[in-house]
């Protein structure tokens, strides 16, 4: 007998190539399971074989994790990987999920539900534990601060880097935004800051 298998797909999150892995029957209620930090999707692979008959499995490599790209700046703290969950959630359904998550997982899972109750059907956290530097005292609240954190991500990942089309151009943008800075050190810094494109630019 033929064991199913999942397909593999990839998703951006603040610019970051992740990879999850999708187990078919896409008219079933949405699940998704959130591996722990030692761990990858494929871990789920068992559970998920039994559970597929009668769910849409999602099973995301966490950042850093399997097939996801490796973070370029270290980014690894929470709210990083409660961003990536947010963006894959927005992408795979507009009905709320389900999740099962584990450790880390359930960590990441419990912190975005608890953000967008809304976006979550039912959760089941296996050894989920931790506090985040983010809850504190603020004048906002701990939900808002996250959120707007999210929102502020999603809206930088948007952005397209600024190009010039001469190395002269860019230094005079030095200038313009940075004018304290002597000639030498703006030549520095514009040289070491820029990088030539495939256009030229």
């Amino acid at each position: 007998m033929n064991e199913v298998e999942p397909t593999a797909h990839r998703f951006f999150s603040q610019r970051l190539a992740l990879n999850y892995f999708d187990w078919g029957n896409p008219t079933a209620p949405p699940l998704v399971m959130v591996h722990g930090g030692m761990d990858h999707a494929r871990s789920w692979d068992w559970i998920a074989r039994k559970l597929c008959r009668d769910w849409h499995i999602i099973c995301p490599d966490l950042r850093g994790h399997g097939d996801s790209a490796w973070s370029p700046d270290g980014s690894y703290a929470l709210p990083f990987y409660v961003s990536d969950l947010a963006q894959l959630i927005h992408q795979i359904s507009e009905q709320p999920v389900s999740i099962i998550a584990h450790s880390l997982g359930a960590a990441i899972s419990l912190r975005f539900a608890s953000l967008y109750p809304e976006r979550v059907r039912r959760l089941a956290l296996i050894e989920g534990v931790g506090v985040s530097h983010f809850d504190r005292d603020d004048a906002k609240t701990s939900t808002q601060i996250w959120r707007d954190w999210i929102t502020d991500r999603r809206a930088l990942s948007a952005r397209s880097p600024r190009r010039y089309a001469t190395l002269d151009e860019a230094f005079a943008r030095m200038r313009q935004e940075n004018s304290q800075l002597s000639i030498d050190r703006a030549t520095h810094l514009t040289k070491h800051g820029t990088v030539r494109n495939e256009d030229g630019t």
